[in-house]
């Protein structure tokens, strides 16, 4: 299933195919659920707390970090700084940094 998930105060979880902020008549679902304990393991499964905190970039030590993956399925860190992403010579080159998961599903 393509899922959204949304984990709201640590107890409340929507999840479904169900885009919540553009929903336009569509035949797409969005369950609600109530439980700390389901939503603790819901964000320990997706890594969210990895993800909630993006490094410096190694290049300009900035704070402008997005998150991508890779077409193998892998994480990264991108810096998106202007600065950052072009060379001297102006060739695109923008810092990223690959990100570990530990397995605590």
């Amino acid at each position: 299933m393509h899922q959204k998930i949304a984990v709201i105060d640590e107890r409340t979880v929507m999840l479904g195919s169900l885009n919540v902020l553009s929903q336009s008549w569509t035949r797409e679902v969005m369950l609600t659920m109530r439980g700390a304990y389901f939503a603790r393991k819901l964000l320990a499964h997706e890594h969210a707390e990895t993800f909630a905190r993006p490094p410096r970039c190694g290049r300009c030590k900035g704070a402008e970090i997005e998150i991508r993956r890779r077409k193998n399925g892998t994480w990264y860190w991108r810096c998106y700084a202007a600065p950052c992403k072009t060379t001297p010579s102006g060739r695109t080159d923008a810092w990223t940094q690959d990100i570990r998961l530990t397995s605590g599903r």
